[in-house]
Formats: C-alpha cells, structure tokens, sequence
C-alpha cells in the first residue's frame, strides 16, 4: 500500500497526512525541520491544536539540538579513529564468537541518526560516533546489532536475548543512549 502524503504549512511546521499512521506524531529532524504526521481520519484542525498543546515540548527538542549544534567537533587523527575501529571491530568479532551470531561484514558509516543497523543479510553498519560513547554503551550497540542476526526487528524475543547479553541492563543502557549525541555530522 502506498501512502498518500499531503503537506500544509503552519509557522514552518510540516503537516504530512498518513494513510498508514494511526497516531498524530511530532518528528525533528536533525536539520531542526518539525514535521507532524496526521492520519487520515483525523483533522488538520485537531493537529494543529496538538502541535499548539506540544509547544513546550517541542522548544525544548529545538533548544537542546541547538545547543549540540554549537558543541566542537572532536580532533581525530587518522591513526587514532583506525586505532578506535580496530578494537570495536575486535570486539564485535568476540560478541559473534561468543553468542554464535555470524554476521556476513562489518563497516563504519557516517551516519546523521542512527548509531548501528543490521541488514537482512547480516551485514553490520556502525556510527563512527560510537567511538565517543562509553565502552557499556559500545558493546551495546554492538551486541544490540548482533541480535538483529536472529530477530531483525524489536519483538520481546529480541529485547529478551539483547537483555540476557546486557546482564539485565539493555534498557537502561538503550535510556543511557539517548542522552548521548552524534559529535561529527561529517565525514571524516
């Protein structure tokens, strides 16, 4: 089925109508763009005075990824980012020994949003911004990817396994994420 999106303009915020959506939805993305999803059934007129009763919410998003914005960029060397990729790729390595979960290839990404990704053929994705996260977090995300191998979505069988490996901890440490940020926007 293909969704059928229209877009209205209020103050610079999107109204995208969804066939597929169920719930009203505040996105921001990373450019700061404030997108609200609207299903079908529901009124433009409603969504606005859901975006009107989120206000605060959403100055808030807006103030905080601004103020991350401003935040300098780390200073790399070429030979301490390889240095970095080789011990999480080591690691990763140990996990998929350790678990028996094969992945097929590993690769570092500059990604704008996500920290790590797993394909349907077991191919792995990592954010270079995970070389600035604690290594709890690290192993994480590497483990949480790993899982995908056998779960490729976010069932209770998936955040089951992800939590045995964790020691109890993949939601706390999937709390902890989010109040990291990416540091390089760019390409190294």
């Amino acid at each position: 089925m293909t969704e059928q999106s229209t877009a209205f303009q209020q103050m610079g915020i999107c109204y995208r109508r969804s066939r597929r959506a169920k719930n009203l939805r505040i996105t921001i993305a990373p450019t700061q763009a404030v997108t609200v999803t609207v299903p079908a059934n529901t009124s433009l007129e409603r969504a606005k005075d859901f975006v009107q009763s989120k206000q605060a919410w959403i100055q808030k998003h807006l103030t905080k990824m601004r103020q991350t914005e401003n935040i300098e960029q780390p200073d790399l060397s070429p030979e301490e980012l390889s240095r970095i990729q080789d011990n999480l790729f080591t690691r990763l390595e140990r996990f998929s020994d350790t678990y028996n979960l094969p992945y097929r290839h590993a690769a570092f990404r500059c990604q704008k949003t996500k920290w790590g990704s797993c394909s349907s053929k077991n191919n792995i994705s990592l954010n270079i911004n995970i070389a600035f996260l604690p290594i709890h977090l690290q192993d994480y995300i590497l483990l949480h990817e790993l899982c995908h191998i056998r779960h490729m979505n976010h069932s209770k069988v998936f955040w089951s396994q992800l939590n045995e490996f964790c020691d109890g901890r993949a939601k706390a440490y999937a709390k902890e994420l989010k109040t990291h940020r990416m540091k390089i926007r760019g390409c190294v």
